[in-house]
């Protein structure tokens, strides 16, 4: 159980950052945001609007292996110290994560923590070079770098607009995009750092499309994104009753102030253990 809420919490922690790069919460707008016909057009009107504003306030609620999520934090993407906080419900389990200076930092129960942790202090840390970083993933390197336009990047390399409307989502006008992830073009850019040489492989020639979806408010900065990892996790080859995994992000107040900081030193101790 362990094992399974940790790396829940990892993918949870990813599917957080790499959305967070694409959101805020803007206000009403007289007009309908503008739609774009394409990807690229798409990234580039609102990457540039993610990079200035920086910092924003995010949930996410979703279903990873059978694990119900629910969680929400705030973030700094960009400029010379990112840093993100997050608090999630993971198996029944309540769990604070923290991502500063290239470093996870994972609050664990107390019973957790006495087994998993050097001298069982309350955090765990999880430096991206460490075997512990290592077995949670590549994706823990995405998280910790908290690059605030990954899910751009990743409609950019290998995202197709299959469908697009203006409509309004919780009181604002914003554009709909459906968007087809091509998991062939994008496996460097998903979470897929725990799989082995031999299923990434075999993902690249699986032909599966990841299903998302994008709302952008007036400012062209993304308020909701949703994906649907279900198919990725079924080409993986994971087991049935841990093939379901979708995601919804919300995002608001993007470039307001946000406070995130290390915990204090005397409570961290390194991870000794995910298994």
């Amino acid at each position: 159980m362990r094992k399974i809420a940790l790396l829940a919490g990892a993918l949870a922690l990813v599917a957080g950052t790499t959305a967070c790069g694409s959101t805020t919460d803007s206000g009403q707008a007289s007009e309908p945001p503008k739609l774009f016909g394409n990807a690229q057009e798409l990234v580039l009107a609102s990457s540039g609007k993610a990079d200035q504003a920086q910092t924003a306030k995010f949930t996410l609620t979703g279903s990873v292996a059978g694990q119900t999520l629910d969680a929400g934090g705030e973030g700094r993407f960009t400029g010379p110290s990112p840093a993100m906080t997050m608090t999630m419900n993971v198996a029944g389990q309540s769990q604070e994560m923290r991502v500063v200076d290239k470093v996870l930092y994972l609050k664990l129960p107390p019973e957790q923590a006495a087994q998993a942790v050097e001298g069982g202090k309350p955090w765990a840390k999880v430096p991206e070079d460490s075997e512990a970083g290592k077995a949670i993933g590549a994706s823990m390197d995405q998280a910790a770098q908290g690059d605030p336009t990954q899910v751009l990047e990743q409609i950019q390399q290998a995202g197709t607009i299959t469908r697009s409307e203006q409509t309004t989502l919780d009181g604002q006008q914003v554009s709909h995009y459906w968007v087809n992830i091509d998991v062939a073009k994008a496996t460097d850019t998903l979470n897929t750092g725990e799989l082995p040489p031999e299923v990434l492989d075999k993902l690249k020639n699986s032909g599966t499309v990841i299903p998302m979806e994008v709302w952008l408010d007036a400012d062209q900065l993304p308020v909701q994104v949703t994906q649907d990892l279900t198919p990725l996790m079924r080409a993986a080859g994971a087991p049935a009753e841990a093939q379901n995994a979708t995601m919804t992000m919300k995002y608001r107040d993007w470039g307001a102030p946000v406070d995130v900081a290390a915990p204090p030193a005397d409570q961290v101790g390194d991870l000794k253990t995910i298994g």
